[in-house]
């Protein structure tokens, strides 16, 4: 296992021992490792397609998520 997953695995952990009754696809979303895509016209979010994501993406932006939680 890579440094970068044991770093998320350890994010997505804490939150749920914070947050005990969300659902693990509800954590993934609120620490932002599926977000919505705005399309700049405020009315078609998608969510994001992070095949092609690295994982170095995905740690930062769910590290950045989380600074905003707490």
């Amino acid at each position: 296992m890579k440094n970068q997953h044991q770093e998320i695995l350890k994010l997505i952990s804490d939150y749920l021992e914070k947050y005990p009754n969300q659902r693990f696809g509800q954590a993934l979303f609120n620490l932002g490792v599926n977000e919505f895509i705005d399309d700049n016209d405020h009315t078609n979010y998608r969510i994001r397609d992070i095949h092609g994501d690295s994982d170095e993406k995905i740690l930062e932006r769910v590290k950045k998520r989380f600074e905003r939680l707490y």
